[in-house]
């Protein structure tokens, strides 16, 4: 393979040859561009390494220059600081060598820059989880090999090289922890990137893998998506983006520096302020999605920084790192109640504040992601995805029998209405009407299942303390009705609303694929029956069965429907609309 260093200083090419011509590599110096666009047909470079400023052209024009040739050379920017990283990753270039670097980062970064694929190592001891996983990584372009065990994948890694490793933790002959531990350790495989995704999802979990070396961590069952989105970051680690950024807080300089210096190292992007105040207007200003902050400053404290933090709604998510020369349990203590996430106790080394930090944001970003999630998943599927999740089961299906009201709702009219809508439109007025109806089944207890189009699909189980599920899923019903009219003020568009709520046993449990995607939901006759309900209920009315008019005894005035015939019921029944309830009692 030929490889291009264009530089006006020898020394650059004299440390590239040094690992690369024993291997049979042939290094050619160029101290122009120009010089080098003359003899690109001869050379047929493979890759090229470029200093930060070249003599005679722009980096960016020389980076396009080589990726038009009808063999794209991979491009290796050289620089001195993180600063030049970010320059690398702007000008699109393939990889990124800081000085001073090693021989063997010489030969990672141009087998990693110059192989056609990128190359994962997948270690866990569940074929099942080989076989959803290659093929999501083979489809988004990755080379993945296989591993069953932690040993084998720590001997495929020193083998191979790859751009990934992503390994479980609970295996056979050696853990994620340990291979995490076995590959930071050795030389040759130190810099590669480590994500570990298990289903061991507790704080201790995380901290025990980024206190190995983990770069990222995973809790299962993982989105698809979201394991791309990680893996695409990883991958790129020869040449980082822009990492979070994160405020340093110290009236020391030197200790300032100290922690700077090897964040800015693992690609985060730098603030730092000399007190509390001054910290506190940057958090302000920059929003830092951390903060690493000395205890005892003048001024203004890092206790006292953090109570300002939590009284700012803006601020008050943002989790602190103290760092702080007492250890004590009641400092410590003090700093829990204050509301810091974590703290180091000085003196510490680089290693522990990286892995501390690392940490921190990841539990940072699952809770995000628990937060974020919470809006698209019912309540139901989040509580039955986190008990899974806590108790290593999380390919286990679950289903159990139970009686619960169901609740369908839905507008009457709607898919003709509709379509004088602009889809803009069209979404703008569901959303409107949904944050309306939702919080009302929420206020008395239901978990939103599902919505199907314009419809509401609400779940009523019984719960400690509270009226019957069958009570609150007719309270909910009159009250989304009330609803309407406020509603419906000064629209153009008039919705009218039906509600059909029935009571009975059914199954509550998973459904879908063990090893793709799942709905935690009901299905039974029972739910097949509230939704004909709904269909059959008078407009503007909340139509329930008999079963349901059981359970609301005398504090429910109804009126009764005979001989109502149900789609896929062979006999007529008989239902009732509710007029009204009795309000509940209050409890002494």
């Amino acid at each position: 393979m030929n490889v291009v260093v264009i530089s006006d200083e020898p020394v650059l090419a004299s440390l590239a040859r040094r690992p690369l011509e024993p291997l049979g590599h042939e290094v050619f110096a160029m101290s122009s561009v120009r010089e080098l666009e003359a003899q690109l047909t001869q050379l047929q470079p493979r890759a090229a390494l470029l200093p930060r400023r070249l003599p005679d052209r722009s980096l960016a024009d020389t980076v396009e220059l080589l990726r038009g040739l009808p063999e794209p050379v991979a491009v290796i920017v050289v620089g001195v600081s993180t600063a030049d990283r970010n320059v690398a990753r702007d000008v699109d270039a393939d990889g990124f060598l800081q000085v001073p670097f090693s021989d063997a980062q010489v030969l990672d970064v141009l087998g990693a820059t110059t192989r056609a694929k990128k190359l994962i190592i997948l270690a866990d001891d569940s074929p099942m989880i080989h076989r959803h996983t290659v093929p999501i990584l083979e489809d988004d372009g990755y080379e993945v090999v296989s591993a069953n065990d932690g040993a084998e994948a720590v001997e495929l890694a020193r083998e191979h090289k790859p751009d990934l490793v992503i390994t479980d933790v609970e295996m056979p002959k050696l853990d994620g922890y340990g291979v995490c531990k076995a590959l930071k350790s050795d030389p040759t495989t130190a810099h590669v990137p480590v994500l570990i995704c298990s289903s061991l999802g507790e704080a201790t979990d995380l901290e025990r893998g980024f206190d190995a070396g983990a770069d990222d961590y995973l809790v299962k069952p993982v989105i698809p998506e979201e394991l791309s989105t990680r893996v695409r970051a990883l991958v790129q680690g020869t040449l980082p983006g822009a990492r979070e950024r994160v405020l340093v807080v110290d009236d020391s300089p030197a200790q300032r520096h100290y922690v700077a210096d090897c964040l800015s190292r693992q690609g985060f992007e730098v603030a730092t302020a000399e007190d509390g105040k001054v910290a506190l207007k940057k958090a302000q200003a920059v929003r830092p999605a951390l903060i690493v902050s000395d205890y005892e400053m003048p001024n203004m404290t890092g206790f006292e920084l953090v109570h300002a933090l939590r009284r700012d709604p803006e601020l008050r998510q943002i989790p602190v790192i103290m760092l702080t020369a007492r250890d004590s349990k009641r400092d410590m203590a003090q700093m829990r109640a204050a509301g810091a996430s974590a703290y180091l106790v000085k003196p510490f080394s680089q290693d522990k504040c990286i892995a501390l930090v690392e940490r921190t944001l990841a539990e940072r970003r699952l809770i995000a992601y628990k937060e974020a999630s919470a809006l698209f998943i019912s309540e139901g599927a989040r509580q039955a995805a986190e008990e899974r999740a806590s108790s290593g089961t999380t390919l286990a299906f679950r289903a159990d029998e139970r009686v619960c009201s169901i609740m369908f709702s839905d507008l009457v009219g709607f898919t003709p209405m509709s379509a004088s809508l602009t889809p803009v439109q069209l979404i703008s007025l569901l959303n409107d009407y949904f944050d309306v109806m939702c919080p009302i089944v929420k206020q008395y207890g239901g978990d939103i299942d599902k919505f199907i189009g314009d419809a509401i699909m609400g779940i009523f189980e019984e719960q400690r303390g509270r009226e019957p599920a069958p009570v609150r899923a007719c309270r909910a019903g009159l009250a989304m009705q009330n609803a309407m009219a406020g509603f419906n003020a000064a629209r153009t568009i008039q919705l009218v609303m039906r509600i059909g709520i029935n009571t009975g046993p059914l199954v509550r449990g998973d459904l879908g694929s063990r090893v793709v995607r799942r709905d935690y939901t009901v299905i039974g006759d029972t739910v097949n029956q509230a939704n004909r309900y709904e269909q059959r209920s008078p407009h503007g009315g909340v139509l329930i069965s008999a079963s349901t008019r059981l359970v609301l005894g005398e504090r429910a005035v109804v009126r009764e429907v005979t001989g109502l015939e149900l789609k896929g019921v062979n006999a007529p029944v008989t239902a009732y609309v509710v007029e009204s309830i009795e309000p509940p009692e209050e409890l002494s």
